[in-house]
């Protein structure tokens, strides 16, 4: 066989069945690997009932931010939305968040505004609610982290925005963590 140029030999069974093997790697690995994963993570603000607890907006032009999965913990039993809204002319506010590349060698940074304590968002647009159960976990605190798996299929253009509002006010804080990555538009 012939790639590019190259001749390569494949192995052929008896059965005439031609030997392979595949290597599959998730999108957001392969996306570390470029340089465009990034994870934005707001601990303990002082967040109100209804406030965004994280919000993290794309800013790109010519990439889409793509939202893989999240972990959000609060220390009241409760509920917490997660939303997708336009941020478009909303001066957003709150305390400014970086991105942090997971494969900080390629030095790339996050072209999105992020924000833990976001009150500018609007509360609409749910699309996955997240009820967060008291109990005891291993590390004996009263809450336990919830991991919500997107698979991609949130794709943020310019000045759109994924956000985890909470609905009663945590008693000491909180925890959240938005895991993402840019593709081309």
């Amino acid at each position: 066989m012939r790639i590019n140029g190259n001749t390569y030999t494949a192995e052929v069974t008896a059965e005439e069945q031609l030997m392979t093997r595949a290597v599959q790697i998730s999108a957001l690995h392969e996306a570390s690997l470029k340089g465009n994963a990034f994870a934005w993570s707001a601990v303990s603000a002082n967040i109100d009932t209804t406030d965004c607890m994280i919000l993290v907006a794309n800013k790109s032009t010519t990439q889409y931010l793509v939202i893989d999965h999240i972990y959000a913990r609060g220390d009241i039993a409760g509920n917490m939305n997660c939303k997708v809204c336009s941020v478009n002319g909303l001066t957003l506010a709150g305390t400014a968040i970086t991105g942090v590349n997971l494969n900080p060698a390629k030095g790339k940074v996050a072209l999105a505004s992020a924000y833990s304590d976001e009150t500018a968002s609007p509360a609409t647009s749910i699309i996955h609610v997240i009820y967060q159960a008291l109990g005891v976990n291993a590390q004996g605190t009263t809450s336990i982290h919830n991991r919500v798996d997107f698979a991609g299929g949130i794709i943020l253009d310019y000045n759109y925005a994924f956000g985890i509002d909470t609905i009663l006010e945590p008693a000491a804080g909180f925890e959240a963590t938005v895991f993402g990555y840019y593709i081309d538009a």
